[in-house]
């Protein structure tokens, strides 16, 4: 089965010759920060990864991730809200947080509207749509 979605997350990977390094930074074993490249400019992403799909395997659904931790950011009202949504201190990473605004508007400048085209519903539930982005293979 085929998702305009997944094939749309291909499609601007491949476009904007996105590169997503491995994480680094562990906050929790699930909560790590990412290098995103897109052309020259970079920046540190916090990824919240609670199923383990993050991988060098798969960039797609990396980059998806990527777009899902931006959407979350711009989806909470502050940075409290923000946290509690990581389950992590307020304090531990509010320079990171408030950088956020930035790398936002950056990266949107570059891609588009940020959008993770799979809904939080979908990734939560691991519905079929998340089965067919994890099982992309680019080579």
């Amino acid at each position: 089965m085929e998702y305009p979605e997944v094939e749309q997350l291909k499609t601007q990977f491949k476009k904007y010759k996105i590169k997503i390094s491995q994480g680094f930074n562990h906050i929790r074993k699930a909560i790590f920060f990412t290098s995103l490249s897109i052309g020259a400019k970079s920046w540190d992403i916090l990824i919240d990864d609670e199923f383990g799909d993050f991988s060098k395997h798969n960039p797609v659904f990396d980059w998806f991730l990527v777009l899902y931790a931006l959407e979350t950011y711009d989806e909470c009202e502050d940075i409290i809200e923000w946290s509690n949504f990581h389950g992590i201190d307020t304090t531990l990473l509010l320079d990171y947080y408030k950088s956020l605004a930035t790398t936002y508007k950056e990266i949107e400048a570059i891609v588009g509207s940020i959008d993770p085209l799979i809904s939080s519903f979908d990734y939560t539930l691991r519905t079929s749509v998340v089965g067919v982005l994890a099982s992309i293979n680019l080579e």
